[in-house]
């Protein structure tokens, strides 16, 4: 018997579609033409193994293709897949023509399916055009399929979002150092070109992308450019009058609190929030009351007789 489809892609009739597939991606990337240039022999491998995938992968021909082997139908003589009565059945799996100037078979009306996918990944994206020699609809041969890439995620304090500073880490066995911009925000992406992975055909290297995730304050909360957070002041205070210190990204400030101050009053101060592009935020300060939990006969006595 002459030398089979299964044969080509060198595994068994047995062999499952994740098997099939294997072989032909390594197969593929083995003798693809980009690795060959003008090796002739390399061209028709590559058109061999690709006419033999096209035709396991798909489970009509495939079904078809077993039959026909089972009963001897390629058991001609040698030079090709021979059949009864001297006719070529790899014909008979081979749908469509060339597309001229020397360039490799389509398969299908549909066509390449599967096996337009797996040369994607592997040639950058070229699929059908490897057929025709790999060149696109101007003669220009495409580039090498860039690397994929990388994502990491890395934690920082809001003081460094606000502030941006500089981490070392770890990836994929390098040490890079990161650069967190000022004023970040959680759920930000960093991305450092070329420094994903590598091309599996020397194409360019893919890029890392790195997801920051800024870790919560204990003192602020940040919407936007707008900073907020809270102080609390005795009810005495809240009912006379007083001066609080108030602690903002960069400095404390004293603030003044009229006497009536109500509890959950906000308080802004313009421009203590971030600079982050052409706005500048402002800071918001929520005044929370504490209410004593006991109080003497004679703070009883002054709050009994108060309003009368």
């Amino acid at each position: 018997m002459s030398k089979n489809f299964y044969d080509i892609l060198g595994v068994s009739e047995s062999a499952s579609e994740a098997e099939i597939k294997k072989s032909f991606r390594k197969l593929a990337k083995e003798y693809h033409p980009d690795r060959h240039h003008g090796d002739k022999k390399a061209e028709e491998k590559f058109k061999e193994i690709s006419e033999a995938y096209e035709t396991l992968s798909n489970d009509k021909k495939k079904a078809q293709y077993d039959q026909m082997l089972k009963y001897g139908a390629f058991a001609g003589a040698g030079g090709g897949q021979a059949g009864m009565n001297g006719q070529d059945f790899s014909q008979f799996f081979r749908q469509g023509s060339g597309r001229g100037g020397g360039g490799f078979q389509t398969f299908g009306s549909g066509g390449l399916g599967g096996m337009e996918d797996i040369l994607s990944q592997l040639f950058g994206g070229q699929g059908g055009d490897i057929f025709s020699g790999g060149r696109s609809g101007r003669g220009r041969r495409q580039q090498p399929q860039r690397g994929g890439n990388v994502t990491a995620d890395l934690s920082v304090s809001f003081m460094d979002s606000v502030n941006g500073t500089e981490r070392l880490v770890d990836v994929g066995g390098k040490r890079l150092k990161i650069k967190i911009p000022r004023g970040i925000n959680n759920g930000g992406k960093i991305r450092l070109k070329g420094q994903g992975q590598p091309s599996p055909m020397g194409g360019p290297s893919g890029d890392l992308i790195i997801k920051v995730t800024v870790m919560p304050d204990k003192k602020f909360e940040r919407k936007g450019n707008d900073i907020y957070s809270s102080v609390e002041v005795s009810f005495r205070d809240a009912i006379l009058g007083t001066k609080v210190q108030v602690e903002t990204l960069t400095q404390k400030i004293s603030l003044t609190l009229p006497p009536g101050t109500q509890p959950g009053t906000k308080m802004r101060l313009k421009g203590q929030g971030l600079a982050v592009g052409k706005k500048q935020g402002d800071m918001f300060v929520t005044i929370n009351v504490s209410i004593p939990s006991t109080i003497t006969e004679e703070q009883k006595k002054i709050l009994e007789g108060w309003g009368e």
